[in-house]
């Protein structure tokens, strides 16, 4: 079901070790994961070391994880979003067997919701 979903509803690509098929599919649909990339590459930071580098990595790292960890305790298989999902939160996906597409359009979730019966929330 979510291979025709992905296909012909969002017009996507499933990504390379991303399961290709889901029986009983639980979507989460998001528009999230990229925030913290952009604070780091839209912050200039002095160090004296690449050490101190590295430990910025590892930090920024650390909060993606923990973001995909809650994120996979919804208990789903499927996680669309609407912004870019970089390739360590991806793995972790893979990883955990969910399935994760990235740039899903608007009108594409909106499809999503109509087929699916979901809802569409906003803040």
């Amino acid at each position: 079901m979510v291979l025709v979903l992905v296909t012909f509803i969002l017009d996507k690509k499933i990504g390379i070790g991303q399961p290709k098929r889901i029986e009983n599919a639980k979507i989460l649909v998001a528009n999230t994961m990229d925030t913290d990339k952009v604070k780091i590459y839209g912050a200039r930071v002095r160090v004296d070391s690449m050490a101190k580098v590295a430990e910025i990595e590892g930090a920024e790292k650390g909060k993606m994880k923990e973001k995909v960890q809650k994120i996979i305790a919804h208990g789903i298989n499927c996680f669309i979003n609407r912004q870019l999902i970089y390739n360590f939160p991806e793995e972790l996906f893979a990883d955990a067997g969910i399935l994760a597409i990235e740039h899903a359009d608007f009108e594409g979730v909106e499809r999503l919701a109509l087929v699916t019966g979901g809802e569409i929330a906003s803040p």
